[in-house]
């Protein structure tokens, strides 16, 4: 029987436009499988067979199973399992060497599986994929020959790099795989952070709106309270994250939205002489860091109001969000109240308060007042930008 000789030098220049073509879609793709079989499909079309198959090594160091394949019959890719004891994927593994046959009907290095003598093989050559950073070969990459053929030398070091560019790619996948762990581990565990806060936060909001009510004094009562309230707005800020199944981002108008009912329906009586209006552009998303001072800083704004502005008659306090140029938001909290005090004060621990979570988020804190009402204007930066 006649053996097919490879001596064509446009053959070389073929192999490298395979290794180039693969070289740019291994990059691109993130799926091992559509990697392997298009690997499988360049190496078979450059040398001119019309067999080719990844045989991957399994955890147990002997089990050979064909992972991605052309030209094989149905039952044989990601099917079919040999062992590492036959056949040239198997010599090659245990000797870590190339290993070609030109004629695989006069072969006595190895037995010929029996699925590869099903499918008409005649003539073989296989290296293996090495393993990345010191694991253990990934398995074998294989072309076979319905016919005698004469491989040489340039088509095993045209096998060896297309295997090495193998290797790469699957220590890559790897390497992502064990990074999406970790960062699904992290993100698990700060979700649950979150809810232990949340918990926490609420516990204490129980714990000091219950000793508020034990304070006999009037101020003392006002102050416990308080500060209730602005434990409330951080652990509403981590109730949203954890909700919304996010760790980085939450919709502000949503959060802001319900801090501001929230407040009204804590401070008894309120919702019956005060309405909240609110304008709030959903979609608008910032960070935990900046939404915890815009939830303060809306929270001392609008107790100040309930507790200064109206004097015990009806009143409205609005409440606006939008997208502002510049990629940033506005923010406009307001009252139709009896407005700040001429000469202004300087020095209310609520404004001294909203200035510096205006400072702390980089934004300017613009007061206004006509003597018929107060309101604040903050633009914040959004998410991402």
């Amino acid at each position: 029987m006649s053996i097919t000789l490879r001596a064509d030098p446009r053959e070389n220049l073929a192999q490298q436009a395979a290794l180039a073509r693969f070289g740019e879609y291994a990059l691109r793709s993130d799926d091992l499988d559509l990697i392997l079989q298009e690997a499988c499909r360049l190496v078979a079309e450059a040398l001119g067979t019309e067999l080719a198959k990844v045989v991957a090594l399994g955890p147990d160091g002997t089990t050979l199973t064909v992972r991605a394949g052309i030209g094989w019959a149905p039952g044989v890719v990601g099917e079919l399992t040999t062992d590492i004891s036959c056949g040239p994927e198997g010599l090659a593994l245990r000797s870590g060497e190339a290993v070609v046959s030109p004629d695989l009907a006069q072969e006595t290095r190895f037995e010929v599986p029996e699925f590869m003598r099903a499918h008409g093989c005649l003539a073989s050559i296989c290296v293996v994929i090495v393993g990345v950073d010191g694991a253990a070969p990934y398995g074998v990459l294989q072309v076979d020959s319905q016919r005698p053929q004469a491989f040489g030398e340039q088509d095993v070091a045209f096998l060896r790099t297309y295997a090495n560019l193998l290797a790469s790619a699957v220590g890559r996948m790897r390497a992502n795989a064990r990074l999406r762990r970790k960062a699904d581990d992290n993100e698990r565990l700060l979700r649950e952070l979150q809810h232990r806060v949340k918990n926490n936060l609420q516990v204490i909001v129980a714990i000091l709106d219950l000793q508020s009510r034990q304070l006999r004094a009037p101020e003392s009562r006002a102050a416990m309270r308080s500060v209730a309230r602005r434990v409330e707005a951080l652990r509403l800020l981590h109730d949203k994250l954890h909700l919304s199944g996010e760790v980085d981002e939450l919709d502000l108008g949503e959060y802001l939205a319900q801090l501001s009912a929230g407040l009204l329906s804590f401070h008894e009586g309120s919702t019956t002489r005060v309405q909240l209006a609110l304008e709030v552009e959903r979609g608008l998303l910032v960070s935990p860091d900046q939404a915890a001072p815009l939830g303060l800083a809306v929270n001392e704004f609008i107790t100040n109001s309930l507790k200064h502005a109206f004097g015990g008659g009806i009143g409205r306090i609005g409440l606006v969000l939008a997208r502002h140029p510049g990629q940033r938001a506005l923010l406009r909290v307001s009252d139709d109240g009896q407005g700040l005090p001429v000469p202004r004060p300087k020095h209310g621990t609520g404004m001294r308060m909203i200035e510096n979570f205006g400072r702390q988020l980089g934004s300017a804190v613009h007061w206004s007042s006509d003597g018929t009402g107060t309101r604040l204007e903050m633009t914040i930066r959004l998410r991402g930008t």
